[in-house]
């Protein structure tokens, strides 16, 4: 072959190569970019949620009469099991610890650690029977009233 036809074509498959190179990363950048932000923000929104639910909990803690070991003893009593985890909680306005007894959860009442009643793995979750749980001696209201529904129509 002719060394100006060689020239050629090695000009011609370098020609190519860049532009698609170009084209790559043209197209490439706006995607990555666009992830990296998602994730930023997905961290953002979760340094945040951590943040309320720890100053919600200080909050709650503050309310609470009892101590976690104190609710963690009266679980263990009402069923024989080793405490996994102890959580204060705000269950419809009462202010609970919930304990996990392997996969039973214990809900004690923070005000005088009396056993307000035991949720096992199996048991339906039905509004019949969660409206027949006695309430904690500590009533407190529902931080979230985002699901409240208004009527605008006045």
């Amino acid at each position: 072959m002719k060394t100006s036809i060689k020239i050629a074509m090695a000009t011609l498959l370098l020609g190519t190569l860049g532009v698609a190179t170009i084209t790559k990363t043209t197209y490439a950048l706006p995607n990555q970019t666009s992830i990296k932000v998602a994730e930023a923000e997905d961290r953002d929104r979760e340094v945040n949620d951590d943040a309320e639910e720890q100053q919600e909990a200080t909050q709650l803690q503050k309310l609470a009469k009892i101590s976690p070991q104190q609710a963690s003893q009266a679980a263990q009593q009402e069923s024989g099991g080793q405490p996994n985890q102890v959580k204060l909680d705000n269950e419809d306005g009462n202010l609970v610890y919930t304990v996990e007894i392997g996969q039973t959860e214990v809900k004690v009442d923070a005000g005088n650690g009396r056993v307000l009643y035991v949720e096992k793995p199996n048991q339906e979750d039905n509004e019949a029977s969660e409206s027949s749980y006695q309430r904690s001696s500590i009533q407190v209201p529902n931080s979230q009233d985002n699901d409240r529904e208004t009527n605008d129509d006045n």
